[in-house]
């Protein structure tokens, strides 16, 4: 009877992790095109190719530019930093290659640098 018991634990133990694995993979195919260069592998992550980081409601993130765009691309935002300086560099304020400016302590994205008219789609990505 314990070795019964024993299967059929091992077996919902199966289906669970089966569940989980089909479920995990369907989320992580949930990708948001916002242009041709710039997506959303999930809410609260932008990856920007052109650009060539990711960020998250904190700003340039080092993690995710890695996860997402590759060892290279993390080599390069590196390189970048680097030769201006950790001191010289916020990464909490950038804008992404379609002109979009970002400030993570204001919580909010703007449709450029010097237009302060809040980029709706941008903003409730990576804030809300």
């Amino acid at each position: 009877m314990n070795t019964i018991h024993l299967h059929s634990i091992r077996i919902k133990q199966l289906v669970t992790l089966a569940l989980l694995t089909i479920l995990s993979g369907s989320v992580s195919a949930v990708t948001t095109e916002l242009t041709p260069h710039i997506y959303s592998p999930y809410k609260g992550v932008i990856c920007d190719k052109k650009a060539g980081f990711c960020v998250d409601s904190f700003g340039i993130s080092m993690a995710f530019t890695q996860e997402y765009l590759g060892d290279e691309a993390q080599k390069e935002i590196m390189k970048v930093i680097d030769s201006i300086g950790t001191k010289n560099f916020d990464t909490t304020r950038y804008s992404l290659s379609n002109g979009v400016y970002c400030d993570s302590l204001k919580q909010g994205c703007f449709k450029s640098r010097f237009n302060d008219t809040r980029d709706v789609k941008f903003s409730d990505i990576l804030f809300n």
